[in-house]
């Protein structure tokens, strides 16, 4: 007799989602194929967003999925990163063909492209290898039960009937819905460590001037403009960054949030008027914006991944700054290496195969959980003071290299850390 299928269900459209439905569609060692259902609560794709990173043990990983070559094509075209003041002209910069290695990777890549292309991967597997892969748009959990024999799942919007899953996966983000309903509204909000920081971005047209560089900007009070690179050279990718004296939330930019977009405008408009390098332009472009997006920027610190048939992946485990892409896909990677492992679809097989995912990768998670002292506080000083303390230390991270001064802060290399093998 034959084996079942195993039934996925992933919440959550994107980088940890769609690389989870990517790899379990083309797994060499399942057999059979899995059914897998994800749902997204936007109603259409989710391809817009920031640039990001791939870095570390990420890299095997999309070397596995045959991805390494068209992640690069995508690339932003961004050659380094300049410190600049008011006027716009550098006083610490630091390029990717120098000595100094800059921190944008060989693997940056807006996040829309990334997302956009891990889709495309999905439909090439569906049509070529024959995956099993049903997304929906539109839709989200409404409540979910675990029982012996799966996860019995309602859906809030009626485009899917309720139904069992073998395992249901919650890569819905750092405020994911779906992680309270697995540990509980309290123990999910808990998780959730602010930084004190909060980051607008959008696309705004490339004028001359621009350049290949990042160039970020700080002025007194917390706040940043950054601006960069898009690959189609007629866009640049613009960030505002607000950041508070302390890891706290800020009840103003909260509400502000809450209100929407008119009001997290408006919010900007008047923290940023006068700001000196290119705040007007900025400000013009953000009027005009259709990509608008705010949030702010937290840590996810969860005591535990998975519960029996259930399991997070990506920021709504483990959202850290900087290496969440990189962690998101190779968290993906390692639950569907472990299910591709399980003999049955019976509650302790599952359970079992998440859980050794968990333990494998919470060693690496672990490590980059620890961020630099001081951070982002540091990189955003509140007065003009912090603002020259800043500027000195940064001429001389200059001349001693940013790749020594990362060491320094802790950062180190993932060498003592393996990506298993699952039969790729």
């Amino acid at each position: 007799m034959s084996r079942k299928p195993l039934s996925i269900l992933i919440s959550g459209q994107g980088i940890a989602g769609s690389s989870l439905a990517l790899m379990l569609a083309r797994h060499p060692s399942f057999s059979p194929k899995p059914n897998i259902t994800l749902v997204e609560r936007s109603s259409t794709p989710r391809t817009t967003g920031q640039a990001i990173d791939i870095r570390g043990p990420a890299i095997p990983v999309i070397r596995l999925l045959g991805l390494e070559e068209k992640i690069k094509q995508r690339h932003t075209s961004e050659t380094g990163i300049a410190f600049v003041g008011a006027n716009g002209e550098p006083f610490a910069q630091f390029d990717m063909t120098s000595n100094n290695k800059s921190p944008t990777s060989e693997f940056e890549i807006l996040r829309g492209e990334l997302a956009s292309l891990l889709l495309e991967e999905v439909e090439v597997a569906k049509e070529t290898e024959g995956a099993n892969v049903h997304i929906v748009y539109g839709e989200s959990i409404e409540s979910l039960e675990e029982s012996d024999d799966g996860v019995q799942v309602k859906f809030a919007n009626g485009k899917l009937t309720t139904q069992k899953f073998d395992a249901v996966v919650a890569a819905d983000g750092m405020s994911s819905k779906t992680r309270s309903m697995i540990f509980g509204e309290d123990a999910s909000q808990e998780s959730i460590k602010p930084m004190g920081q909060y980051i607008a971005f959008f696309t705004a047209p490339r004028v001359e001037g621009d350049t290949d560089i990042w160039r970020w900007y700080v002025a007194p009070g917390g706040i940043g403009i950054h601006i960069r690179p898009h690959r189609n050279k007629t866009t640049m990718g613009i960030y505002l960054t607000v950041t508070n004296s302390k890891r706290e939330r800020m009840p103003e930019l909260d509400e502000a949030l809450l209100k929407g977009v008119p009001a997290q405008k408006a919010y900007m408009r008047a923290k940023f008027a006068g700001a000196g390098f290119q705040s007007e332009r900025a400000l013009d472009a953000m009027d005009l914006a259709d990509d608008f997006y705010m949030q702010q920027t937290a840590q996810v610190r969860t005591p535990k991944w998975s519960k029996g048939r259930c399991v997070l992946v990506g920021d709504s485990a483990y959202c850290i700054m900087g290496m969440g892409t990189s962690l998101a896909m190779i968290g993906a990677y390692l639950v569907a290496g472990e299910l591709s492992k399980v003999a049955s679809s019976k509650q302790g097989d599952i359970a079992a195969a998440l859980t050794r995912h968990e333990e494998i990768l919470r060693p690496l998670v672990s490590k980059h959980e620890k961020m630099p002292p001081g951070f982002p506080q540091m990189a955003s000083p509140q007065t003009r003071f912090g603002i020259g303390i800043l500027r000195t230390t940064m001429r001389v991270v200059t001349f001693v290299g940013f790749h020594r001064f990362a060491q320094l802060l802790g950062e180190g290399t993932d060498d003592e850390w393996k990506l298993p093998d699952y039969g790729w």
